[in-house]
């Protein structure tokens, strides 16, 4: 069986809201971003890998690495006992071996292309993204990823994009914000090169409404229904001025010291932003909890992850284990309203 508690009934000290911070354009932003220009990109290899990705998965291995169209050579691959046989420089000769449940590699193509790959065993080898490309467009540091493993980083709404300082990626976006002014992106199909100039649609403003919170927003990502353009919020929660579309909450994270808080899409709707107009979202607390559980004898039987927490928007946060007490669980009989049992979970929720 699965009720619904309302938030009124939850004591979540780290999510009580999300925060304001306004990030305007300034007159010098502005006349740079009128520029239209091209920066060069240069591929670097992580050995230790702190990033964050909107939708990262792990391909199977297989045979090896499948890249004749991006970097110019196939890359045979086969398992050798507990390791994993690589030919890394694509001469069909295996030079290098993977050991271990975890690993990283680099397997170098042609005209000095490289491309870093992290290997995991997990019944079978399987991998996943282990670089990026790096540059700077109008004084601002940009990372380009290639989330869905093609080789390239140009597939806009697929690979992913860090604007900024920040760890926590974005789908790679059409258009993005520097110092709120919008520039439209073309990646080279070769990761050269981006180049740049200024976004001449429709757009709007959009604004993440008031709400109160003792944790800091990491990252609060929107994007558009048709996957062109997709903005983290997180450091213009007050306004920023998008392309004009229906958009649509997409993730988030929330911190506060260690403990953090993953928001996922859950039950958003969509939400429109229109040229020239100003959309206010409002998300975060209070929370509302639906549970499942279960009765045996004169029992009723909660636990923690038979708990599903819903926001103002209908977005969905998991992963959780915030400061503060447990939410209080009251059921009660359907047709008569009486109050049957109360539960709390031991220590935080």
């Amino acid at each position: 069986m699965a009720y619904r508690l309302l938030g009124a009934g939850l004591a979540l000290c780290l999510l009580s809201g999300l925060g304001s911070s306004v990030v305007s354009a300034n007159d010098a932003s502005v006349e740079n971003a009128a520029k239209a220009g091209s920066s060069q990109l240069k591929y670097r290899a992580y050995r230790k890998w702190n990033l964050e990705l909107p939708a990262e998965k792990f391909s199977p291995v297989g045979p090896g690495f499948q890249l004749l169209d991006t970097l110019g050579k196939n890359f045979a691959a086969a398992p050798q006992g507990t390791g994993l046989q690589i030919d890394s420089d694509g001469d069909g000769q295996f030079d290098v071996t993977a050991e271990g449940p975890e690993a990283m590699i680099t397997l170098n193509g042609t005209e000095g292309r490289r491309y870093a790959v992290r290997l995991v065993d997990q019944k079978g080898w399987r991998f996943g993204p282990g670089g990026a490309l790096r540059g700077t467009i109008l004084g601002e540091k940009i990372q380009l990823i290639d989330q869905n493993l093609d080789g390239d980083y140009c597939d806009v709404g697929e690979d992913a994009i860090i604007v900024g300082r920040g760890k926590i990626a974005s789908f790679l976006s059409q258009v993005v914000s520097i110092d709120g002014a919008l520039v439209e992106l073309t990646v080279a199909t070769d990761g050269s090169h981006v180049d740049y100039r200024p976004y001449e649609g429709a757009t709007g403003t959009l604004k993440l409404g008031p709400c109160e919170t003792k944790a800091k927003v990491l990252s609060a990502v929107v994007r558009s229904e048709d996957g062109r353009f997709c903005f983290d919020m997180a450091m213009d929660q007050a306004g920023l001025t998008v392309p004009a579309g229906t958009y649509r909450l997409l993730r988030g994270v929330i911190g506060l010291g260690k403990n953090r808080v993953d928001m996922v899409t859950g039950r958003s709707a969509t939400f429109q932003v229109t040229s020239g107009g100003t959309e206010e979202l409002s998300w975060g607390g209070p929370v509302n909890a639906e549970f499942a559980y279960q009765r045996s004898g004169g029992q009723v039987n909660l636990s923690p992850d038979q708990v599903w927490y819903y926001g103002k928007a209908g977005e969905q946060y998991t992963g959780w284990n915030p400061i503060g007490k447990s939410p209080q669980f009251v059921v009660r009989n359907k047709k008569t309203g009486r109050e049957i049992a109360q539960a709390y979970f031991p220590g935080t929720c």
